[in-house]
């Protein structure tokens, strides 16, 4: 009995040494995250990037980073590849490079200095269709931009069609981001109750423009 006393009092040690060992490791590695937070830093949102020797699709694979990773920015080439972003990473207590496309974000980019992205805007339908003018929202839109920190504002505008007589109008949607950098794409919107002249723009001018 007192044998199986000592190997029960020794699996609890080896159990107790475990999980302290695995508690400690959770907290370091939760200090370690909020003093990245600190500085510059891109939360990967795509389910895995390659992590690259140089800024160079063809350089060496060094490894992968996987979706909700954080990891500091050292600096960031937004010149030498027309198709991407390169980020400088500190992986693995080494530096080391990710990609990050420029009309397909893969990661999400907190504290930039430089703020490199313009904002995009996109739609998956030709045709957009509400009730009312009051009835227009932006939950159809998928925003491609590196931060929270952006708005999106819209103009309606109506034009008839020329030998039809044929109500037609469209929608200007502008997303700006928190530098002031912007863009704006236009879609064609259908009203199942026509708005008011007053709250829409002729399309004449918006050509004019």
């Amino acid at each position: 009995m007192k044998a199986v006393g000592k190997c029960l009092l020794i699996l609890l040690l080896i159990v107790g040494g475990v999980g302290g060992y695995i508690y400690y490791k959770d907290y370091q590695n939760k200090q370690r995250l909020e003093e990245i937070k600190k500085g510059w830093y891109v939360e990967i949102i795509k389910e895995y990037i390659n992590v690259r020797e140089s800024a160079d699709s063809y350089s060496d694979k060094l490894g992968e980073v996987k979706m909700g990773e954080i990891y500091q920015v050292i600096e960031v080439d937004t010149e030498t590849d027309p198709s991407y972003y390169w980020y400088k990473i500190s992986y693995k207590n080494k530096e080391a490079w990710i990609a990050s496309g420029k009309k397909k974000h893969w990661v999400k980019d907190y504290n930039n200095p430089i703020d490199i992205a313009i904002p995009i805007i996109k739609f998956y339908e030709d045709v957009y269709s509400v009730a009312t003018i009051e009835d227009i929202n932006y939950k159809h839109l998928e925003v491609i931009e590196d931060s929270d920190d952006y708005q999106i504002t819209h103009k309606v505008y109506h034009e008839v069609k020329p030998y039809q007589n044929i109500d037609q109008y469209w929608i200007l949607y502008t997303i700006t981001d928190g530098s002031g950098k912007s863009s704006s794409k236009m879609q064609k919107i259908e009203f199942a109750i026509k708005p008011d002249e007053s709250q829409v723009l002729d399309f004449n001018d918006y050509r004019a423009y």
